[in-house]
């Protein structure tokens, strides 16, 4: 698995998860079997991107902008569900995942409109629309795709956990689905919605997608 999630990390992710969540509610039952779930559902076997590794990617993408967010624990609550239910052979994922966030945070008493927001920016991920959202939720969006504008090495290596992941779709119609998708981010006015990530990554992302496509053609 190329983004194969460190074991040393294993342990510092299982905290984070456990902190936020005994910050809402005092069920350890709840908890425990919450955190159960999350963390088989990002240990599944055909994840080769979107797994625990991505979420302590973001976890940290997000630290650094900790002072910008209105409401970081939201936000670190969004990082944990956005990609916990997730079927290559599926096209509802995001809601899904959303549906799952609702129905753990309202089992923990989590406030109505924290929910909701929460939920919103999940369902948000599903085509990186800001609409509806507030600067928290675009700058969630805008670390979600933090990937595109790393490095060419970091790039390429998602570019092939992505295509393991869709590894059962044939090579012909995997590449026809992926340059479509590439191509609508790419005729984007803006690929990042915040300024804070804009400057630093609009320019390598699009040089990122600009490549790929190349080789898909």
């Amino acid at each position: 698995m190329i983004f194969q999630t460190d074991k040393n990390i294993l342990p510092k992710l299982a905290e984070n998860l456990n902190n936020l969540l005994q910050n809402l509610s005092d069920n350890p039952e709840s908890i425990a079997r919450i955190c159960g779930f999350i963390f088989t559902k990002y240990s599944e076997k055909h994840r080769a991107y979107h797994s625990l590794s991505h979420i302590n990617a973001l976890l940290s993408h997000a630290e650094n902008y900790q002072e910008k967010f209105m409401d970081f624990e939201g936000v670190q609550l969004a990082i944990w569900f956005h990609d916990v239910i997730y079927n290559t052979k599926r096209f509802d994922n995001e809601s899904e995942s959303a549906k799952i966030a609702v129905e753990f945070l309202s089992e923990l008493n989590v406030p109505k409109d924290k929910i909701e927001k929460i939920d919103r920016m999940i369902t948000a991920t599903a085509k990186h629309d800001s609409n509806g959202l507030d600067f928290d939720g675009k700058l969630f969006l805008d670390l979600d795709l933090a990937i595109l504008g790393q490095n060419e090495n970091v790039y390429l290596n998602y570019s092939k956990a992505i295509r393991k992941e869709y590894s059962f779709v044939p090579w012909f119609l995997y590449k026809r689905s992926r340059r479509k998708i590439l191509e609508n981010f790419l005729q984007r006015e803006i690929i990042y919605f915040t300024e804070e990530i804009r400057q630093d990554f609009e320019t390598p992302a699009r040089l990122n997608l600009a490549n790929e496509i190349k080789t898909l053609s």
